[in-house]
């Protein structure tokens, strides 16, 4: 898969980053967790729909386990 490729896979799946009302009175890492757990589906979905490689989906799941610590370790 190309970087390109990649980069949209990306953006498609941060766009579901939008605000949602009923996370409003969560601190910053319970939101993220739920964002990554949104994001993770995505990617498991488009992995089990042929859209993107297994290799693609683990890095992708990756990145984002690695923004999640960040957000934990700036929680402490």
């Amino acid at each position: 898969m190309t970087k390109k490729k990649d980069q949209l896979i990306q953006q498609k799946i941060h766009k579901l980053d939008e605000p949602n009302p009923m996370y409003e009175e969560l601190n910053d890492f319970e939101r993220a967790l739920a964002h990554f757990g949104t994001r993770v589906e995505l990617i498991c979905a488009m992995e089990l729909g042929s859209k993107i490689d297994a290799e693609t989906a683990y890095q992708n799941i990756k990145m984002e386990l690695k923004e999640l610590k960040k957000v934990r370790k700036k929680e402490k």
